[in-house]
């Protein structure tokens, strides 16, 4: 493939983006970093400016790859879409953005016969992922009920995901061999991603050619989210890469630290700079938030993480912008009616998009939001539990079928029209070309069959859906979309996928009983999303919502101090131009309506109080 490479001295930021001088250092370096930025630093951006430097200059050389594993689907797409954007098509193909678990993924997939007979799984594979712990714990007790009794459930799951091989030299590992051989020897074998990940760590360590493999396909490899690392992806990268010529760019913030119980390597920074004797480099900007937010993130931060840096705003903002609150209210019900009357304020008078505001829960989010989303859809605001349709819409092929959906509306079907005939492109390769030529008039003949053929504004049933999305997924070459995207190679998660998605688009149709309205619905086009803060890592919007600054919610601080300070802060951060916190009197409880109190959480409170940049109102004793 012919190319004509820019000289490094003549490269430059894409877009006339200037970036600070040390996102610059790190995007031009030839030696391993670990960056610490905090939020709203610019470092998706400076991932994606590192990629177009490292492929524009040939200094990634022809046809070595770069590898970017984030710890979110969503923050992974993101940062392949800005590499795109900013590369082009062409140079982008050697950019593969994944996550830990479907880098893992593709490696066991394509490998799998590479493992011992004792390991060896079923082609369709179960990935476990509710009640994944549970269903495990299940195992060991039909083994050894006595073992089970007498083991903590935290210390049977540290043994269950140990590194492979699987021995048996005490009873505990004898244990643990029987129960993944039974996991395994399943019709499917049931797996969960961890086990995955060890799977796949073991068929690089015992497989010489396949570590030299992957080792010489990707030349440079970028760690996004790296404070939330578990030990399993920790050891699954030294496995695949360490003591290798690749170059590493970790990117992190120990402010946002908010992963651990579900893993994450307290000690990953220090961890990894041993390692790979990597420079520690510090981002200083805060591009996303208005001074007054960056002003409490900044004094959040030394007075509740008890950590000096120090961030700045950007110089586009005024310095008194920015709007931090916290509302004491009497009840729930007080706190649904102040909340619609101000975010239909935003969205009418101040015409902020419904998508821009945002509210968050620290947890157990049907409890806290459940009749706040009933209400406001009632009274004229859509909102929306935000967390399972994050899952569908980081799915490469579900957002294809949508815009072939939206193909077939005359209101969008330009912009449709070109997504899927870029989709569809991307999964064939340029020797192609006179098949690519035919694709524009294919789709268009497919897209007016399927408008002739079906009357959406009336579809008799859900079986109708379906047989829609099969003339589509039959009308997309299935062997070339898993060559594209190895995940979908199982065809158990395949077919799972799509009829969740059926399913779901069903229950939109359902409610809005006009088609493409609901295909709006689904995408959640003007409408308030609503998550944890665990989901919201990553994301931005003008206006936050928190939710219960109250004991109930944060349960667990006194045992978890730190990582509930870091969730706090975390929330926090999400904001652009306005943060608002409430605390309720009284709350709904799984015991009905229960008095709350900040007795717990004092210390958050407390900071601030004193930090003299959030205006406490108290709308308690409104009527």
């Amino acid at each position: 493939m012919y190319m004509k490479y820019i000289e490094i001295k003549d490269w430059h930021p894409s877009d006339g983006l200037n970036l600070e001088t040390n996102a610059l250092h790190v995007v031009k370096s030839s030696e391993n970093t670990l960056v610490i930025a905090g939020p709203g630093a610019g470092k998706t951006e400076m991932l994606a400016q590192r990629a177009n430097f490292l492929l524009q200059t040939n200094t990634c050389v022809y046809p070595r790859k770069i590898l970017a594993i984030s710890f979110k689907k969503d923050a992974s797409l993101n940062l392949h879409e800005r590499v795109m954007k900013r590369s082009g098509e062409k140079l982008a193909r050697r950019f593969e953005s994944l996550t830990f678990d479907s880098f893992a993924k593709q490696i066991l997939d394509r490998f799998k016969q590479g493992l011992p007979e004792s390991l060896l799984i079923s082609d369709n594979y179960e990935i476990l992922t509710t009640d994944q712990n549970k269903i495990i714990l299940n195992y060991y007790k039909s083994i050894d009920i006595d073992f089970y009794n007498s083991t903590m459930e935290s210390d049977i799951l540290k043994l269950h995901f140990q590194k492979l091989p699987l021995l048996e030299t005490d009873k505990y590992q004898k244990t643990r061999k029987k129960a993944w051989e039974k996991m395994l020897t399943e019709s499917p074998s049931k797996l969960t991603f961890p086990m995955v990940m060890r799977l796949a760590e073991f068929i690089i360590n015992i497989n010489p050619k396949i570590k030299k493999y992957l080792q010489e396909t990707y030349a440079y490899v970028f760690l996004d989210e790296f404070q939330d690392t578990t030990e399993i992806q920790y050891s699954f990268f030294k496995s695949c890469f360490l003591n290798s010529n690749a170059i590493y760019t970790a990117v992190g913030d120990d402010k946002q630290r908010i992963m651990r119980w579900a893993g994450a390597q307290e000690t990953i920074f220090e961890d990894f700079k041993q390692d790979t004797r990597a420079k520690e480099i510090h981002l200083f900007m805060n591009f996303r938030s208005a001074p007054r937010l960056v002003e409490l993130q900044n004094y959040l931060t030394n007075h509740l993480l008890k950590k000096d840096s120090i961030a700045s705003p950007s110089s586009r903002w005024n310095k008194e912008d920015g709007i931090c609150e916290l509302w004491l209210l009497a009840n729930p019900d007080q706190e649904q009616e102040n909340l619609l009357k101000d975010i239909k304020k935003w969205i009418y008078e101040e015409n902020i998009n419904p998508r821009d505001i945002c509210i968050l829960v620290k947890g157990r989010l049907e409890l806290y939001t459940g009749e706040l989303i009933k209400y406001l859809n009632k009274n004229g605001v859509n909102a929306r539990n935000e967390d399972k349709f994050q899952n569908f819409l980081t799915e490469e092929f579900i957002v294809f079928i949508i815009n072939f959906l939206r193909a077939c509306s005359e209101k969008i079907k330009t912009e449709s029209r070109y997504l899927v005939f870029n989709f569809l492109s991307n999964l064939y390769d340029e020797s192609d070309t006179n098949k690519l030529l035919l694709f524009e008039f294919s789709i268009s003949q497919l897209i007016n069959k399927t408008k002739t053929k079906y009357d959406f504004d009336n579809l008799e049933d859900r079986n109708t859906l379906k047989n829609i999305i099969d003339e589509i997924i039959f009308f997309t070459d299935i062997d070339k979309l898993r060559a594209k995207f190895p995940n979908y190679r199982n065809t158990h998660f395949f077919s799972k996928l799509i009829q969740s998605f059926i399913d779901e688009l069903w229950n939109c149709y359902q409610n809005k009983k006009e088609f493409f309205e609901s295909i709006d619905s689904f995408l959640g086009v003007n409408t308030v999303p609503i998550m944890t803060i665990h989901k919201s890592k990553g994301l931005e919007y003008h206006s936050v919502i928190f939710i219960g600054l109250e004991d109930g919610a944060f349960w667990s601080y006194k045992k978890q101090m730190d990582e509930d300070n870091c969730a706090f802060f975390v929330a926090l951060s999400r904001a652009k131009e306005r943060i608002i916190f409430t605390i309720s009197r009284k709350r709904m409880t799984n015991y009905g309506l229960k008095p709350q109190s900040v007795k717990s959480i004092e210390e958050i409170i407390n900071v601030l109080n004193t930090s003299c940049l959030v205006d406490i109102i108290d709308k308690s004793e409104e009527n």
